[in-house]
């Protein structure tokens, strides 16, 4: 909403925050995109290398949000000669229906904050989008491969994913190891101003023009067999009646 204020009235600043470089007394926007924390807490990581003027002294952020940080730091890269990567793929996987997190009783000034181990079988919210949504239970196939195949939750649902320990290798006693989720995916926010927000189709795809999205066809997939097959549980308030041949 923020965003379709800003973009109607010229005298409003775009609201993504500004970074500049004060070089010489003298203010230079870089050519970077900072980003917004997206409502919720978040981190937020700038790529500044052969970004900064030289002789920067002080860097700052404008921006058109009210947005709250309660820290920013400069990080120097480390080398890459001492790094290794391993990549591991989910050993079991989940789809069920678990339930609504309550929410931490906070200060209004604080982001909403779920509390994982308080739940409740109803939203906070009036829609939910409707359509054809993953059915429960292992969805290995979907997650195996970026071939267009999709896991579709929907409010409530949660998707177990887990690793097995002996796919990772030792670690040596000097190295630090760190983990990463790596994940490609959508989030459709079921909110009056997003297009077909009350809906889940149509299915979005990598490479597709998101100014288009529900204007445009989805080109075929690899893991479009994959969806007919696992994508067979009608949620939403409106009713569907399935024809005969009908996924």
């Amino acid at each position: 909403m923020a965003n379709i204020a800003a973009s109607r009235d010229p005298e409003i600043p775009f609201p993504f925050p500004t970074l500049e470089a004060e070089v010489e007394g003298t203010w230079k926007t870089i050519d970077v995109t900072v980003g917004a924390p997206i409502g919720k807490t978040k981190t937020i990581l700038v790529d500044l290398e052969n970004r900064l003027p030289t002789n920067t002294r002080r860097l700052r952020l404008t921006a058109g949000f009210e947005i709250h940080w309660d820290r920013i730091a400069l990080a120097e890269k480390a080398g890459e000669s001492g790094t290794r990567i391993q990549r591991v793929e989910p050993s079991r996987t989940d789809l069920h229906w678990r339930g609504y997190s309550e929410f931490v009783d906070l200060p209004w000034t604080q982001p909403l904050t779920p509390d994982y181990a308080r739940v409740r079988s109803w939203p906070d919210w009036r829609i939910t989008p409707t359509g054809w949504c993953t059915r429960y239970g292992p969805v290995d196939e979907l997650l195996a491969a970026r071939d267009g195949g999709l896991v579709l939750l929907n409010g409530g649902d949660q998707l177990t994913v887990e690793f097995a320990a002996d796919q990772v290798a030792s670690k040596p006693p000097e190295a630090q190891r760190t983990f990463f989720l790596f994940t490609v995916g959508w989030d459709k926010d079921a909110d009056f101003h997003v297009v077909q927000g009350d809906r889940v189709e149509p299915l979005p795809w990598e490479g597709m023009d998101d100014q288009h999205y529900g204007r445009e066809p989805r080109p075929l997939h690899a893991g479009d067999e994959l969806n007919r097959r696992y994508n067979t549980r009608w949620v939403g308030p409106l009713a569907q009646i399935r024809k005969p041949g009908q996924r």
